[in-house]
């Protein structure tokens, strides 16, 4: 019996404008289309960044077509709660587990961030993974693409309606990782302050190691205050062409053999 929420299975093969892409370098695909939100180095960061656990239960707050997890599937045995409020795009996450096989680890859940832990219980799952919405509500430029609007802007959920997600989510030591932008850091901070979510790691992200940082990766623990690690930053790119700490990031993505 489904809980409620969580979408009844569909059929695999593509939809009219959809196509598949390749995760990384490795054998994984999803399913995505043009006029849609699309996954974009910052969940492959993200899943990257994320020290998951070898098994047990992980959940993805605004799972969008579910890039993260399908990301994370091969590190790890644990089991994947996706939860959107969208349901175009949870649907082409359920596809794309389901084109790589992994339908049996992967549950899906339709669901406002705000109520994911009345509608799957609270202190359940060992980690948490989230690329929330970047742009304040207002802010920014308004997309004419509501599926990416929405994917983009605080529209529905704030980052402290994420934190409290994943804090009601988590089991005690439970830990969270996030990638979010540079001049919201503070936001962030706040928000897991208030949500009492302690950050442990930090990582900045640049493009070039002359370049400012645009993405910032963060993961907090559910617990007890902990120093906070600030780890190397990475450069995308250097010289020509990825730097070699991107090229072994793309090689661990998607199922890769090396």
């Amino acid at each position: 019996m489904r809980s409620p929420g969580e979408l009844p299975p569909s059929a695999a093969p593509l939809k009219p404008g959809e196509r598949l892409d390749r995760l990384g370098l490795g054998r994984r695909v999803i399913i995505q289309r043009d006029d849609a939100f699309r996954f974009g180095i910052d969940a492959v960061l993200l899943a990257a960044f994320a020290r998951v656990p070898a098994e047990g239960e992980i959940v993805d707050l605004g799972a969008g077509n579910g890039a993260v997890p399908l990301l994370l599937a091969d590190r790890t045995g644990a089991r994947f709660t996706l939860v959107d409020i969208q349901p175009e795009l949870l649907d082409m996450a359920r596809r794309s587990a389901e084109l790589n096989g992994l339908q049996d680890r992967f549950r899906f859940v339709l669901s406002d961030v705000r109520e994911a832990a009345d509608v799957l219980g609270a202190d359940r799952f060992d980690y948490a993974t989230s690329n929330p919405p970047y742009l304040r509500r207002g802010g920014g430029t308004p997309s004419p693409n509501a599926t990416r609007h929405i994917a983009r802007h605080e529209t529905t959920a704030t980052i402290d309606d994420f934190a409290r997600a994943a804090a009601r989510l988590l089991k005690p030591r439970g830990r969270a990782a996030w990638v979010y932008r540079p001049e919201r850091l503070a936001d962030l901070f706040s928000a897991l302050q208030k949500a009492r979510l302690h950050p442990v790691r930090l990582r900045w992200v640049h493009p070039r190691p002359e370049a400012r940082a645009v993405l910032v990766l963060v993961e907090a623990v559910k617990g007890p205050a902990a120093p906070l690690a600030v780890e190397p930053p990475l450069f995308v790119a250097t010289g020509d062409g990825y730097s070699e700490a991107m090229m072994a990031i793309y090689r661990m993505s998607g199922g890769a053999d090396g």
